[in-house]
């Protein structure tokens, strides 16, 4: 792996910080921002190669801490009253939201980094990985329903499991969508392709994975080590992202996520969380 310039380690270990620690996060958004608008000033009075570099990196880690910012946002106190089922549509309607301003501030990135929204993945991959990605979504959603309750109870206790009321997959679909789409773009997008140019292919790749795991292995749900989980969220997250750069398109990595979230959707809805 390429070494990481010393000029891009702040953003980073803000980023990393913000990860690991929950309390972070609001933090690390506010320099992550800070950081961003400093250095697009340096590059207006000099637009040197290195200063535009530093700018993508800035851009890459603010649209990640964005992302586990609004995570992090509670349902409101209503809807923590609600029963279970009851929940579904505010859950499900948080995350919309949240992937709205997540998109809707990585499409001001873009315009800010000058970048091409191709450069993302955010494009129709080749025919192919078209009709792999629609029919490779069921089968794993299937397969995570049925297989996540279980694999989840040593870590989370028990799982809810998805109701016989198939009118819940539309919050459900809704949910997985959402939070594969602004997930997906933040982290296979504009971490792991504002990195590279920087650090090289290999180190990006290795460095989204790592703070895609240590997101994941926060919060009060876990009622066993946190570890494993965390380390087999970053090794989805170099197997997605090298998806994403083989195909050069988010389309594939989106349909696993949203496969694998529909499980996860159930399970913190009906544990309030």
């Amino acid at each position: 792996m390429n070494r990481v310039p010393a000029a891009t380690l702040l953003p980073l270990v803000l980023l990393l910080a913000g990860a690991a620690v929950e309390s972070m996060r609001l933090p690390a958004l506010v320099l992550l921002l800070a950081g961003l608008v400093a250095s697009l000033v340096h590059r207006r009075r000099g637009p040197e190669e290195g200063t535009s570099r530093a700018v993508l990196v800035w851009a890459g880690c603010l649209a990640v801490a964005l992302n586990m910012a609004w995570t992090g946002v509670p349902l409101p106190a209503f809807a923590r009253d609600l029963a279970c089922a009851d929940r579904f549509a505010p859950f499900a309607a948080l995350r919309i939201i949240g992937a709205v301003v997540m998109l809707g501030a990585v499409a001001v990135l873009v315009r800010i980094v000058r970048a091409d929204p191709a450069d993302l993945g955010l494009r129709w991959p080749s025919r192919p990985w078209l009709l792999t990605s629609l029919a490779g979504l069921p089968v794993i959603a299937v397969a995570a329903i049925l297989l996540g309750p279980i694999l989840a109870k040593p870590f989370f206790g028990p799982v809810s499991p998805m109701p016989r009321d198939l009118g819940s997959l539309i919050p459900a679909l809704a949910f997985a969508v959402a939070n594969a789409s602004m997930e997906e773009v933040a982290y296979r997008g504009a971490l792991l392709r504002w990195l590279t140019p920087v650090t090289g292919t290999a180190t990006a790749l290795a460095l989204q994975a790592l703070v895609f795991g240590l997101a994941h292995g926060t919060g009060t749900d876990f009622t066993g080590s946190p570890l494993p989980v965390m380390a087999a969220t970053a090794a989805a997250g170099l197997i997605l992202g090298a998806m994403a750069l083989r195909t050069r398109s988010l389309l594939l990595p989106i349909a696993i996520h949203v496969a694998l979230d529909i499980p996860v959707f159930y399970g913190k809805v009906c544990l309030g969380l």
